[in-house]
């Protein structure tokens, strides 16, 4: 039988993260490239199935070229950086209560699994998609 974590383990693990989230954001952020991929055709497309009138005027694509990348990172890091570890900490209680019921939900799933098969995707079938499957169940998303 599989080992498992507990809401309160995996709390504490996010608690103890908070020192150096920051520091981590800034530097995920500084090596991104928003831009680029952001103002693509393909996320264009993807937008214009949900928004078909804002891209009739092509809004958010001349929104994205009109900030370069620096300034999306510049602002990015001076908005989160310093704050997200306190938001973070500041959410614990509602992070252990919405996902409590969660991990407990794949916990189960998990201790339900076929073996391990040599075939990676009757595994991901057969071990992976139920686990999921109860997540989302748990989450009030499936």
């Amino acid at each position: 039988m599989a080992v498992h974590k507990t809401i309160d383990q995996a709390k504490k693990n996010l608690e103890d993260s908070l020192g150096t989230i920051g520091a981590r954001h800034q530097a995920g952020v500084q090596a991104a490239n928003w831009q680029g991929p952001a103002s693509s055709d393909n996320a264009e497309s993807l937008y214009a199935s949900e928004m078909a009138k804002a891209i009739a005027a092509k809004k958010r694509q001349k929104a994205i070229q009109a900030m370069t990348n620096t300034d999306w990172q510049t602002a990015t890091i001076s908005k989160g950086s310093s704050v997200i570890a306190e938001r973070l900490r500041s959410a614990l209680g509602k992070y252990a209560s919405r996902m409590g019921p969660v991990l407990t939900a794949m916990n189960t799933a998990a201790d339900s699994l076929r073996p391990r098969v040599a075939d990676y995707k009757a595994n991901i079938a057969n071990r992976l998609y139920p686990v999921i499957d109860a997540a989302k169940k748990a989450a009030g998303k499936g």
